[in-house]
């Protein structure tokens, strides 16, 4: 577009415009005779058909635009409820914008949150403290805080009795046993299983914190001694001592019968006597029939001649 020299010195009717077009204004401009209007100024006048209405300006072509509606000073959030103007006349939101204003809330003692769809208001709770359902303490340390799932701001009650401990119970403080850490042990040996103690409370019927000897069942409310229990390993603890020594013994017996056969000054069997030899005859009945008698495995161990050593 051509600049205008006005002839005569006048008041103009103008539209005020942005260096990029837009429409700010209908005003009245004073030229002097020999001058133009400036860049931001035209006498091509638009006039809004209501309010929020704008249009633009092409200097070329000396046209404005279809009207649209003016955006610049349309509000929206983020989700902390910071606001925020588009600031440009044909502007968008950005994607993460929220549209809907946050609710009235105290600004010195509370914050807002857009979360799940909606805005929610918190109170500041910086630096106060809160309690898991086992009494451990937490401070508050951020803003927007919700207490977590079995948590409290009530502080837990002092404790009347040893060995007890708290617990947060739909959202009531109770007291109970605490045997955490220690050993519960099955009072059916057979069938039970023995654990560490997790959680608070009683101790199952099953069990006990008595720990039992090895060869103990439980008996009349208590750990008592169980031979039956016992019988098993001792029968097996006891063959191994006959098959030990009876192999001694059978070694010694082999050795001496084959020494027979030799020259005297070739023998090597420490057994010199037809005496000691029926000794350790007499070592392998004793030891062959101790599993078939009646006090094994819990009687006396048969008496050995010692020759086999």
């Amino acid at each position: 577009m051509n600049q205008v020299f006005f002839n005569k010195t006048q008041n103009v009717s103008v539209s005020r415009i942005t260096t990029d077009g837009w429409w700010l204004e209908n005003t009245t401009e004073h030229v002097v005779k020999g001058t133009a209007l400036g860049k931001d100024f035209t006498i091509n006048i638009y006039t809004p058909s209501k309010g929020g209405m704008i249009a633009r300006y092409d200097r070329e072509t000396d046209t404005w635009s279809e009207e649209t509606k003016d955006r610049t000073y349309d509000e929206y959030f983020n989700e902390y409820g910071q606001k925020f103007l588009i600031g440009e006349p044909d502007g968008d939101y950005p994607v993460w914008a929220i549209v809907e204003a946050p609710p009235e809330h105290d600004q010195t003692t509370q914050t807002v949150l857009y979360k799940n769809q909606q805005w929610q208001v918190f109170d500041i709770l910086l630096g106060k403290s809160f309690f898991d359902e086992y009494g451990n303490e937490f401070l508050v340390s951020d803003y927007n805080f919700e207490l977590p799932e079995k948590h409290t701001f009530t502080k837990p009650p002092e404790l009347r009795l040893d060995n007890r401990a708290v617990k947060l119970v739909e959202g009531q403080w109770q007291q109970f046993l605490d045997y955490r850490g220690e050993m519960a042990y099955a009072k059916d040996r057979d069938n039970g299983t023995d654990y560490q103690i997790e959680e608070l409370g009683d101790l199952p019927e099953t069990h006990t914190l008595s720990a039992p000897d090895p060869f103990d069942s439980w008996i009349d409310k208590g750990w008592k001694y169980d031979i039956e229990r016992h019988r098993p390993f001792k029968v097996g603890e006891e063959k191994q001592w006959r098959d030990n020594e009876l192999t001694k013994v059978l070694d010694r017996i082999d050795q001496y019968e084959k020494d027979q056969n030799y020259p005297v000054e070739l023998r090597t069997s420490p057994i010199q006597t037809n005496e000691d030899y029926l000794r350790l005859l007499q070592d392998r009945k004793n030891l062959s029939v101790y599993p078939e008698s009646s006090y094994f495995p819990f009687g006396e161990r048969p008496s050995l001649s010692g020759l086999a050593n």
